[in-house]
């Protein structure tokens, strides 16, 4: 069915221009690297239509222009580079909308900004958004991500064309990985938090770090080792003359693995108690989520309660409604 659609497309677009044999030639030549291109026919007809008419159109106004009639080698070779690298991209782009996104509306990650400090921090607004480059409105960036401010400017919205690593991740507590400090230097507050800290020396907590085996993130126990730890001289010699380089990080964490990570904010979202919070997948890779402030959870019997991770107060309540939610 496919194949019919696609050659009731090339039909009409000969029946509407009869340029003469060496526009067939040009169009036959290009339907045919599209055919050999997409062997499995997953092209749209659409998409087919569009590849067709626009690597034809150029290879057309390039002969028009040498006053050529028929196909070259460096013809072909640019129908082949240009038709491959096309469907390439409609395959990837739907290879991308098939596939559950990481993230969702208001999780905080790190985004890449490109330039000389490269990565920003920030909450993610919108997901699935059209591409403006894109006027066919067929290709979706998988994220619309409004920065942190830093540097002295505002926040910004950022698109994020491809939801890996490489372009966005979890902001978490990094330290296990190379390249930590970088992060976790992009990822400071651009006003120092005066607040009093949550946990003090030797205290045990938890502490959100990258996943291992497809979680996004987990929550890892260890022990506080230092608070309000200075990382100034570290950071001027990894990164000179940024401002945000001049601060200190709430915590310095031993996690019972062995390594060590910095903990950029006093949060619930990045630091928890661990009697409050027991180690477990903070996002898993099939989607369950660890994340709310306030968590509801039976204690004894029938008896609820409800944590509060940021003031770590633990209060009874009312056993939830059989269609009732975590807070």
């Amino acid at each position: 069915a496919a194949q019919r659609v696609k050659s009731t497309a090339m039909d009409s677009l000969h029946e509407a221009d009869k340029g003469g044999p060496d526009r067939l030639l040009v169009e036959d030549a290009v339907a045919a690297q599209l055919q050999e291109s997409d062997v499995d026919q997953r092209l749209s007809a659409q998409d087919f239509q569009d590849i067709l008419v626009e690597v034809s159109g150029r290879v057309e106004n390039c002969m028009s222009d040498e006053n050529r009639t028929g196909l070259d080698e460096e013809d072909r070779a640019f129908i082949v580079r240009s038709v491959r690298r096309k469907v390439g991209r409609c395959l990837d782009g739907y290879d991308r909308a098939n596939t559950k996104l990481r993230f969702e509306r208001f999780d905080r990650v790190l985004c890449n900004i490109g330039g000389a400090r490269k990565w920003a921090s920030g909450t993610v607004q919108a997901l699935n958004e059209e591409d403006p480059e894109d006027v066919t409105g067929r290709t979706k960036l998988p994220y619309v991500v409004k920065t942190d401010p830093y540097e002295g400017k505002p926040g910004r919205l950022v698109s994020v064309p491809i939801d890996e690593d490489t372009h966005v991740r979890a902001e978490v507590c990094f330290g296990q990985r190379a390249g930590a400090l970088w992060f976790t230097l992009f990822c400071l507050p651009a006003n120092p938090d005066k607040r009093a800290r949550r946990f003090s020396v030797g205290e045990r907590v938890v502490c959100a770090v990258e996943g291992e085996a497809g979680d996004v993130t987990v929550w890892a126990a260890g022990a506080v080792l230092a608070v309000n730890y200075g990382v100034q001289a570290e950071a001027q010699a990894l990164v000179p003359g940024l401002a945000e380089l001049s601060a200190s990080v709430p915590y310095r964490i031993q996690l019972d693995t062995g390594g060590i990570v910095l903990a950029h904010r006093d949060e619930h979202w990045l630091v928890r108690d661990l009697a409050l919070q027991p180690e477990k997948p903070r996002h898993a890779a099939d989607g369950t989520r660890c994340l709310a402030r306030l968590e509801k959870r039976p204690r004894d019997g029938d008896v609820w309660e409800v944590v509060d991770h940021e003031t770590r107060q633990v209060r009874p309540c009312a056993a939830p409604e059989p269609d009732d939610d975590d807070d």
